[in-house]
């Protein structure tokens, strides 16, 4: 097979759709790779997520993996650091829901669910195609925005519904920080549209900024760095929702130029600027 052939064959087999719910503030990812590797990142949100197709590393720890199989279930908290990859030589499909803190906590209330009962995967086969049909209608802004209560409802009986409530023995993913850190954390949202040098940093929590850095860290799963570098392709994504363009989004967040921006976009989110400004006429990326 030539060269080229083979690539553009490699290609058509990994895709991303994404999706985002207007009035829930739920983002969807409908998803197949097979070599793509995600950057060390955390979410504001709970990150719940159903793998259809082979087995994926969700990689929420560092000294062993986090193996999910098809036909199962897993939910990473709000601000826990993790990354992802395909197991395995035929890739990984899944759908991804990213559902807001407190929504999340209410579905889970209503069912008395503990909102850590995936935090180890659950084997959920009937829960697959309400994933598919949530991702799919996500799609669809015109339609999701009238009936997204309905669908929603249905997705979290299928999935919380099924559930006894159980107490996970996982960690709690809250953070108790001293107030320093969380100064910096404020301060690091705060200036989210440009780079914030490590001194900075260091002199408004009255630390070294070895003694920052290790700190941070260990409070937040991420260095300062990569903390605010999540934080400004969060608000990149934002802008790009809104409408504005992948440049003027690029040189609202402190990011050198659109590629600057594309490469750590895609490492973090699986999908391009481009394919969320294309797709935020309908609402939906």
């Amino acid at each position: 097979m030539p060269h080229s052939a083979h690539n553009t064959q490699l290609a058509t087999r990994e895709h991303t759709q994404y999706g985002y719910v207007d009035g829930a503030g739920i983002e969807v990812l409908h998803a197949r790779f097979e070599h793509h590797r995600f950057a060390t990142h955390a979410h504001d949100t709970w990150a719940i997520g159903a793998v259809l197709r082979g087995a994926k590393d969700s990689m929420t720890s560092a000294r062993q993996p986090s193996i999910v199989n098809a036909g199962e279930v897993y939910a990473i908290p709000p601000h826990v650091a993790h990354a992802g990859m395909s197991i395995g030589n035929h890739g990984c499909e899944y759908v991804m829901l990213y559902v807001p803190d407190a929504e999340w906590q209410l579905q889970c209330d209503i069912h008395s669910v503990s909102p850590h009962a995936f935090s180890q995967p659950v084997k959920m086969r009937r829960a697959m195609a309400p994933f598919v049909q949530f991702a799919a209608l996500s799609m669809q802004s015109s339609h999701m925005s009238s009936t997204w209560p309905d669908e929603w409802a249905l997705l979290c009986e299928a999935v919380l519904g099924s559930m006894n409530d159980r107490d996970a023995s996982a960690q709690s993913s809250s953070i108790v920080a001293d107030k320093r850190l969380r100064d910096v954390q404020a301060y690091l949202q705060a200036f989210s549209g440009r780079n914030v040098p490590l001194d900075e940093l260091a002199r408004e929590a009255s630390l070294s900024a070895s003694e920052l850095c290790r700190r941070f860290t260990a409070a937040f799963g991420l260095s300062p760095h990569r903390y605010q570098l999540v934080l400004r392709l969060k608000t990149a994504k934002h802008l790009l929702l809104d409408g504005v363009t992948p440049s003027a989004a690029a040189a609202a967040t402190g990011f050198a130029d659109q590629s600057h921006l594309g490469r750590h976009f895609k490492a973090v989110f699986g999908v391009t600027p481009g394919a969320v400004a294309r797709r935020n006429s309908a609402r939906t990326f």
